[in-house]
């Protein structure tokens, strides 16, 4: 074997070396990276959906209290049903608004739904008397037979109230609004398909009110799930029951300014894929690279190699002709290197001594 060819065998054996321990000392690190940027990426993207979510709730929450103000002192037979009505305009939020006096018979409501007849034992006017509430989601139980969807699925409401005072600070009535569910789950369905995430949300009892991705399996036994129930903030790597690896992570109040607590916690989850995509990728970019650069590397030294060792290589084959005692070339001085330098002048030496019992039998 060539000098030059061990020589770049050698080499490519410890630049392999090298880089396989660089390699994955760089994956270790670009997986820890990566699992850090896609946690981080989870909980701020849920941080994100649950305040656009809480937002929006917020909006039509601040249209009822600030309604609720505005009645204040007017609470009647006599109210003006078009301060009621004003509200009720969007359906597609907005299901029913209404008001009813303190004993629960409504007084005035959007299209006259339920006017005149008792809503005294539902949870919105009961809790409406205490103070500001937001109910959980519930069926439509008097407004079904008015307001049939004509869909398999059947009306469901979540629920605002507010108290009414009269002039003298006392409680005259109840202000209540039936917020679309259909609205509400549109709304979250589409925020989380542009954030890429699957979303939870779940009430205080662990109920899962509505889920982005359709999952049969039970799922109140996971982690997040529990974290959620017990309302803390977590966020990890989690198997859920399809065998994937998701990060996930629980935010534990749907909340903005003065809009009252649902209960709600939000369970968002993010598929790995997000990391290992990537990291694939940059992979293939990075292991390609790397074989352009060992290429390069060996066809240079290879090419730096065979000039340097060029003289040496003549210098062998002199030696060998010396020893076969074959004519062999004059052979000129090398000054590249100290040690081609010395072998140059052992083989001139060697063939001197070789050229002289040629010259004394010439001369005699």
């Amino acid at each position: 074997m060539k000098l030059r060819w061990l020589l770049s065998y050698a080499l490519v054996a410890i630049m392999l070396a090298g880089l396989v321990g660089l390699v994955a000392l760089f994956q270790f690190g670009l997986r820890a990276y990566g699992t850090a940027t896609a946690e981080e990426a989870v909980q701020i993207r849920t941080e994100a959906l649950s305040a656009f979510i809480s937002r929006a709730l917020y909006e039509e929450w601040r249209r009822v209290e600030a309604l609720a103000a505005s009645l204040e002192g007017r609470v009647g037979p006599g109210i003006d049903p078009s301060m009621i009505a004003s509200l009720g305009q969007d359906r597609e939020k907005v299901s029913w608004i209404g008001i009813a006096d303190s004993r629960g018979t409504v007084l005035a409501a959007s299209r006259n739904m339920l006017v005149e007849e008792n809503v005294g034992q539902r949870p919105w006017f009961q809790q409406g008397l205490q103070g500001p509430f937001a109910g959980d989601v519930h069926e439509a139980i008097l407004l079904a037979r008015l307001l049939g969807s004509g869909e398999a699925e059947p009306l469901r409401f979540v629920d605002f109230s507010a108290p009414v005072l009269d002039n003298n600070g006392n409680v005259s009535g109840v202000l209540g609004a039936h917020i679309n569910w259909r609205w509400v789950r549109q709304l979250v369905e589409e925020a989380a398909e542009r954030l890429r995430l699957d979303v939870y949300l779940v009430n205080r009892s662990g109920t899962i009110l509505l889920g982005t991705a359709n999952v049969q399996e039970e799922l109140t036994r996971l982690n997040s799930f529990q974290a959620a129930r017990m309302g803390r903030v977590a966020t990890d790597t989690e198997v859920w029951p399809d065998g994937q690896t998701y990060f996930t992570t629980t935010q534990p109040e749907l909340s903005y300014r003065t809009l009252p607590p649902f209960g709600w916690s939000m369970v968002a989850r993010l598929d790995y894929s997000f990391v290992t995509g990537a990291e694939r990728q940059f992979q293939t970019r990075m292991l390609l690279g790397l074989a352009a650069f060992l290429l390069g590397v060996v066809v240079l030294f290879a090419l730096i190699a065979a000039f340097l060792l060029r003289p040496l290589q003549k210098l062998a084959d002199n030696l060998l002709l010396l020893a076969k005692g074959e004519p062999t070339p004059f052979m000129r001085e090398h000054r590249r290197f100290r040690e081609i330098n010395v072998l140059s002048d052992a083989v001139a030496l060697l063939q001197s001594r070789a050229d002289r019992p040629e010259r004394d039998k010439k001369d005699a």
